[in-house]
This record gives C-alpha cells, structure tokens and sequence, in this order.
C-alpha cells in the first residue's frame, strides 16, 4: 500500500509539474512582441509631436548655421518666416550682424540659412544669402546691386530701382511684380524670368 501511495504521490507531483508548465507557455506565447524602432521612425515621431501639431508633409527642413546660439537642423511648418529659424536656432549671437538678414523671408525645404558675423561682413568673407538653396537664380527680394547687375538688361541703375522699390514700395510676391519698377518692361522681364525668384 505504501508504494501505491508513494507512486499515486509522485503521479500528482509530475502532472502538477506538468500543468505548471502548460499554463507558462500559454501566457508567455500571448506576450505581444516589442517592435524593433529605427532611428528614421523616432525622428518622424519626434516632428510630428513639433508642437504645432503640423503634420510631416507640412514641415520643411531648415539647416540654420553661422552665429546662432544653437546651430543645426530645424523643422519648420510651410511658409514660416526666417525669424522664427533664428528663434528655434536660440536666437543670434552677440557677434551676428542682424541687419543683414531678411527677417520676414519665406523659408524653403531643404535650404541653409547662414547668419554672418559682424566681421564676416565687414571683412566682405561673407556672401549674401540671396541664393542660399544654391539653385543659382537671384532673389529680387534680397539681392544687393552687385547680383542684380549679373542679370541681362540690368544695370547699376535699374538694380538700384529694384531696392528702392522693395525697401519703399514692397516686396515683390512673384517674379513678374518686377516689371512694376520703372525703366523695367516686359522685354527685360522676358529675358530675365528664368533666371529670378522671390523666396
């Protein structure tokens, strides 16, 4: 009898053992499985939490650099102005000669927005920012009478109009708005289009 109950003891043991056993496996099986998050999703999360609420397609990229407390790489929502570059960059540096940078400008995707210093500009190192997406065209709305002149059709006269206008008129809210300054028709406007813009 004693070895019948010590078997029966050792049967109950095993099948408790067992079930244990079973019942581990099933609820470890029906632990959901942690993704594995890439860089590239992290960045995306983190622009679209921008406190805006803009959503990724609606944001431009900006490389703000030069004397700015904090250089580098900012989102934007479309159509926001240089200024509000300048601010999420911790704003100029003591040394950053301001005066120079279009304030109210339209930013672009994808461009650099380089802050000179005073001695950059008064060295004349620096290069006004006019094409700072590199396409190679001449922004009417910043470009200095040095630029203006690289167009065909104008001169030193014409380019000084074009800055009298923007800076005593307004700015110019598209490329044919320059045919507005005098001395500037549409047989200057023709020749220069391809080769202007005004953001």
């Amino acid at each position: 009898m004693k070895n019948k109950y010590g078997l029966l003891k050792v049967l109950i043991v095993l099948l408790a053992v067992v079930t244990a056993g079973v019942v581990y496996s099933c609820i470890s099986s029906k632990k959901p499985e942690t993704p594995d998050i890439t860089d590239e999703q992290i960045i995306q999360e983190d622009v679209l939490a921008f406190e805006t609420g803009t959503s990724a397609e609606s944001l431009v990229c900006v490389h703000v650099c030069g004397s700015v407390r904090n250089p580098g790489v900012y989102y934007l929502p479309e159509g926001s102005r240089v200024h509000q570059a300048v601010e999420l960059a911790g704003g100029f540096k003591e040394d950053a000669a301001d005066s120079l940078i279009n304030l109210a400008d339209v930013l672009s995707d994808g461009e650099q927005l380089y802050i000179p210093s005073v001695e950059e500009a008064e060295d004349g190192s620096f290069r006004d920012i006019t094409d700072r997406t590199d396409d190679g065209l001449v922004n009417i709305n910043t470009a200095d009478i040095k630029e203006l002149t690289t167009l065909t059709g104008i001169g030193e006269s014409k380019a000084e109009a074009i800055i009298a206008y923007r800076e005593n008129v307004s700015a110019f809210e598209s490329t044919e708005d320059i045919t507005n300054v005098s001395g500037i028709g549409e047989n200057v406007y023709e020749k220069i289009k391809d080769s202007i813009k005004v953001k």
